[in-house]
Order: structure tokens, then sequence, then C-alpha cells
């Protein structure tokens, strides 16, 4: 494979190419802690993803942290071929790029009106699987949302019959994981994010976290618009901490009950910063408890409407 600026990047069998000034290639700049591009596989020619870490990152034992988690939850989790390499101070990591559709690029149109409300459920019902695969690993996501959910083919025909899978590992956390030591907040993602991830309760992070968030996905995924949007990030977080999924002629009564189990919140009469950790971490103890405790639990009752 011939890039021009290539960079190499040599692995332990095998070694990448990059062309990180070519804009085709970049698929997110400058993140907070990485960028991420399009690469290539010298031997085989195939498509890889290359996040690149900024070079203070090594330096951070909080930050770096992060990059040998994500490592780990991609090798365990993904299934895919995945490799965490040093080259000229700079850490790399390597990933299988995987060829398909996002669940946000399905909401747009011309992929929906391909799609019946059977086809929508077993969507839900493989993305589902997807999330069950990386909790029997031991991990929870936290990042779920539809960009990172992928329908394995760039067929509009064929998206219903495609295998799904769940990418971008960057976020993942052990059920419960202390932060690490300079750390003093969890990242989380707007709009998708529990309140718990929200609220900084690291304690309560668990497999529900990413039951809720899949459940603000599959919202989305049936009703084609963003829950909670608002043009002010404070003004989202408020919404999207208070106000419960909205009832929609898209989404069937049974499945609504289903997204509003998984997506429980606490009832805040008052804005977070008036109460105590403690209260909020009880009356977030007693959201989780109406929410689903397992992806199993989810997928069940998400099957018994395909039936």
């Amino acid at each position: 494979m011939t890039l021009q600026n290539r960079l190499e990047i040599k692995g332990e069998n095998d070694t990448y190419l990059i062309a990180p000034t070519d804009s085709a290639s970049v698929l997110k700049p400058n993140g907070e802690i990485c960028s991420t591009y399009l690469g290539f596989s010298e031997k085989s020619g195939r498509k890889v993803v290359i996040k690149r870490y900024h070079p203070w990152v090594n330096s951070s034992p909080a930050y770096f942290w992060r990059v040998e988690r994500e490592a780990q939850a991609c090798t365990a989790c993904s299934g895919l071929s995945t490799e965490l390499i040093l080259s000229n101070g700079v850490y790399y990591l390597i990933t299988d790029f995987i060829e398909g559709i996002s669940f946000n690029d399905i909401t747009r149109w011309r992929f929906h009106r391909k799609l019946r409300l059977s086809d929508l459920i077993l969507l839900s019902i493989k993305a589902l699987k997807a999330l069950q695969r990386i909790h029997s690993a031991g991990f929870v996501h936290c990042d779920i949302k539809p960009s990172n959910v992928i329908v394995t083919t760039n067929n509009p025909n064929d998206i219903a019959k495609a295998d799904v899978r769940i990418v971008d590992f960057g976020m993942a956390r052990i059920p419960a994981e202390p932060l690490q030591t300079g750390v003093t907040k969890l990242p989380f993602a707007l709009i998708y994010s529990a309140p718990e991830q929200i609220l900084n309760l690291w304690e309560l992070i668990g497999y529900h976290t990413d039951l809720y968030a899949m459940g603000v996905t599959l919202w989305q995924l049936f009703t084609r618009i963003e829950p909670w949007r608002t043009g002010n990030p404070l003004k989202t977080i408020h919404v999207q901490l208070t106000q419960p999924l909205l009832k929609s002629n898209r989404v069937p009564d049974r499945l609504m009950g289903i997204l509003h189990k998984c997506t429980v919140k606490p009832q805040l009469a008052k804005p977070p910063h008036y109460y105590t950790r403690t209260q909020l971490k009880e009356m977030m103890q007693i959201a989780i408890a109406g929410r689903y405790g397992s992806a199993s639990e989810f997928l069940w009752d998400i099957e018994r409407l395909a039936l």
C-alpha cells in the first residue's frame, strides 16, 4: 500500500502505515489524549484504526492508565487484532478497521427507509448481544452511543442481515473501579452517558451504566432524532439528568416501556450541587435498582418483541 508522506509504525509482527497529513486518513483529529487515523497493514494491506497518543500522555500516569486500559479492553472484548506500540517516544494503538455504517448513519433517511420495525428490533438484539460479550469479558464500555455501534455492511439492502459490533474502548472501565491517582472526574459523553457518570459517582459504574446508554442509543435508532439536545452543553446536561425519554409514535409502547426501564434516573428536585455526594449516591442507587440488572435481562425483553 503506497501512501504519500507516510509514517511507518513497526510492531512485533507487522508494520503499519499512516499518512497523518492526509485529511482522508484522519478519523478524529486532536482528541483529548489522541488523534485517530485510518491506516494500513504493510503485510496484508488490510485497513486498521490507529490511535496516536499525544506525547505528553507518556509522562502522565493518570492518562497513560487510560491507554493501557483501552488496549486491555479492546483485546479482551472486541475479538479484533490489537497491538499497543511505542515508536519514537509515541504510543500507538492499532486495531482492525470494521467496515460498515453506524447506528448514527442508519438514522438518515436513505438508510432508515430501507428498514422495517422488525429490522430495527433485530438490529437492537444484535447490539445487545455485542454488549453482552463486553460485559462477559468483565468490562463496562462507558461510551455506548450511536456512532460507536457499527453494522458491518455498506450496502443499504443488507443492513438487517449484517452483524453488529461495538467499537472504541477509550473510556472502558472495570465495574466500580476507583479513579486513578491524579484523576478527579470521570469522562462522559453528552446525551448518552448515565447519570452516575455525569455525577462522578465512580463507585456506581457498572453494567447498568452501559444499559442506560444503550437504551438512549436504541431510542435514537427508532426515532431518528437525538434526545435532550440543546444549544448549550450545561443545559443539555441538566435535561439529560432530569428528563425521561419522550414517547414517540415511532416507538411501540412495549418497546418504550423497555427503554424507560433501562434509563431510570433519580428524581432530582434541585440541581445536583444542592445535594451532598452521599445524598446523590443514595438517590442514584435507588434509580439503578429500577433498571435492568444485566444485558441478558434487557435482551430477553427485546427478543420477546420479535416474536
